[in-house]
């Protein structure tokens, strides 16, 4: 019998085709990756991986910085490199490679380490002249860093950490305004590490200067009487001086020289310096506002006047002494900007001669004019500000040198006033071998007669009952003139009345107006205190019409402003033995 196992093949293949069945294909290769996970350090680099498969591969990341490129084949294996980019950043990163074949797939783990960098600084020392300026470091850190210094004089700025790890750490120091040498420390933390810096200023060296005294009867013969360019570089707009933002018209030549004509030996220019100051630490003067005042002066100069600069009006900004007596670091700025100012006002006239007088402030007061609660109750702390602030301006001016030397130069007491100046006043110690320096008041005693919204109309002993302020009008006048006299003209310390006047009255008591100025003009002269006149341009009568002299023409402001200032200078000039206190007093309106 044959075999029936070839019969049974064949049928068993033919029914499995009848069926529409296919022949089973061999087992696939196992799709592996090795080594399943790949580590990276920052400074990346490229790690070998090996995949059998088998059918070629295909081998992805979705990550910008790895990168996989194929390599070589044998049989079923493939060979792909796998690099990863250097990184700088702050945590570690993860990627994926995806392997992909046929429907096998495999994910190969990707992982770089952040870098681990030591805090640096590229110097532990920086040193300033006197001047002071700006130095940059560079901190190279892991993460931000966190920068402090130990001494307020001290700015700091610090930037942001780069791809690089580095962050810039900009150190500033305004110019010393003291005689002691600063020293100091910036100190850089990162996490648990820090770094130190130490930061030193040379000492301001104020240069001695021989020169002779100054006497209250060469001040008188040179600056009385004066007159004050008021309401013009001290007018302010939104906190920005502009000359002729309150009316009055810019200051000419003819000006200087109509005042010098009218007979008058000296101007005060009033100059505001707020919003023409840079920022910290250098405070830099807008040139053009320098330049312009420089060009008044110019014009006094060519008059043949004595000129007086200051800062003015400035109290109502930066040099706002009731946010300083209860906030030191504010002070320490204050003083800062008035130490700066000064000394680049000084720097530019240092070549003028002994005719430009510098003032260091103008009315400074906490806004009560010594009748606030806080002065009352404390008024020392405020006197002790402003005694520093006076110290201050005196370095400043010396420390440029030329004639700044032996400049005179003029320091006022508390809001000015007389008897607040006695008290609290204390004279800057100079280095001068003789007194160059002045005191500067103001007195328009009394208030409600020459200021006062609305006026009392008459003044003096003849006036209406009524009409008049009380008490004894010329007596007042007399009294604070013998104060100050004894204070400091009779210890040869020359005083002058920086502003001084009356508002216009109406011409029915325009009379008591004429015997007041020559009155008081009359009693300052005979104990040699030269007088300015205060002139805000303002024309009428009322309170604050203060117009003498036309701001831009130098011509008088009418007759009545001829008048009166006939009579001042009458009062300050006239020798005659006949011609008394007490001749103006009994010839009374």
């Amino acid at each position: 019998m044959k075999s029936l196992k070839p019969i049974l093949a064949f049928l068993s293949a033919l029914a499995f085709c009848a069926c529409g069945g296919k022949t089973p294909e061999p087992d696939p290769v196992k799709l592996a990756a090795s080594p399943s996970e790949l580590t990276f350090g920052p400074e990346g680099g490229t790690r070998q991986v090996s995949v059998t498969s088998g059918i070629q591969p295909a081998v992805t990341c979705q990550n910008d910085w790895v990168t996989v490129k194929p390599g070589s084949v044998s049989g079923n294996t493939y060979q792909y490199s796998v690099t990863a980019a250097a990184y700088s950043g702050l945590l570690d990163r993860s990627a994926t490679v995806r392997v992909q074949s046929d429907k096998q797939s495999v994910l190969i783990s990707v992982l770089q380490t952040h870098p681990v960098i030591a805090l640096a600084v590229d110097k532990t020392s920086v040193s300033f002249d006197r001047k002071g300026g700006e130095v940059t470091l560079t901190v190279t850190s892991a993460n931000q860093p966190t920068v402090k210094a130990d001494a307020s004089w001290i700015g700091l700025e610090t930037g942001w950490m780069d791809k690089d790890h580095h962050t810039p750490v900009k150190i500033s120091v305004g110019p010393r305004r003291t005689t002691a040498a600063g020293s100091g420390t910036v100190t850089i933390t990162c996490g648990s590490e820090s770094a130190t810096v130490a930061v030193t200023e040379e000492a301001l060296v104020i240069p001695s200067a021989t020169a002779t005294a100054i006497t209250p009867q060469i001040v008188f013969d040179a600056m009385a009487p004066g007159w004050n360019m008021g309401n013009q570089m001290d007018a302010v707009s939104n906190g920005v001086a502009n000359e002729t933002v309150w009316g009055n018209p810019k200051c000419t030549q003819a000006t200087m020289d109509g005042v010098k004509a009218a007979g008058f030996k000296a101007v005060r220019i009033c100059t505001t310096w707020a919003g023409h100051i840079g920022s910290a630490p250098d405070y830099t003067l807008e040139k053009a506002w320098i330049d312009r005042v420089a060009e008044i002066v110019g014009y006094a100069e060519k008059a043949g006047l004595v000129a007086i600069v200051n800062t003015h009006h400035d109290e109502s900004s930066w040099q706002d002494i009731a946010k300083c007596y209860g906030d030191p670091a504010q002070n320490e700025t204050t003083m800062r900007m008035l130490f700066r100012v000064w000394t680049q006002i000084a720097d530019r006239f240092k070549d003028k001669g002994e005719w430009l007088v510098f003032e260091s402030l103008n009315e400074i007061q906490d806004g009560g004019w010594g009748w606030s609660d806080a002065f009352k109750k404390d008024p020392d702390t405020q006197y002790r500000i402003l005694n520093e602030w006076n110290q201050i301006f005196v370095n400043a001016v010396r420390a440029t040198g030329g004639n700044n030397a032996t400049r005179w130069l003029g320091v006022p007491g508390y809001a000015a006033n007389p008897g607040f100046t006695i008290t609290g006043l204390v004279l800057p110690q100079d280095c001068t071998s003789a007194n160059r320096l002045m005191v500067a008041v103001h007195d328009y005693d009394p208030y409600d007669y020459t200021l006062k919204d609305p006026l009392v109309r008459q003044w003096g002993h003849t006036a209406q009952s009524g009409l008049r302020p009380s008490g004894d009008n010329e007596k007042a006048v007399v009294d604070v003139f013998d104060k100050l006299k004894a204070a400091y003209l009779d210890k040869g310390v020359p005083v002058y009345l920086g502003e001084m006047g009356c508002s216009r009255h109406e011409a029915a008591d325009f009379p008591y107006q004429k015997y007041y100025m020559e009155y008081f003009c009359k009693a300052a002269a005979d104990r040699l205190l030269p007088m300015y006149l205060w002139d805000n341009g303002a024309q009428g009568t009322g309170a604050e019409t203060h117009a003498y002299i036309d701001h831009g023409t130098g011509q008088f402001a009418g007759e009545d402003a001829r008048t009166l200032v006939g009579l001042m200078v009458k009062a300050v000039t006239t020798k005659d033995p006949s011609y008394t206190l007490q001749s103006i007093y009994d010839a009374a309106p």
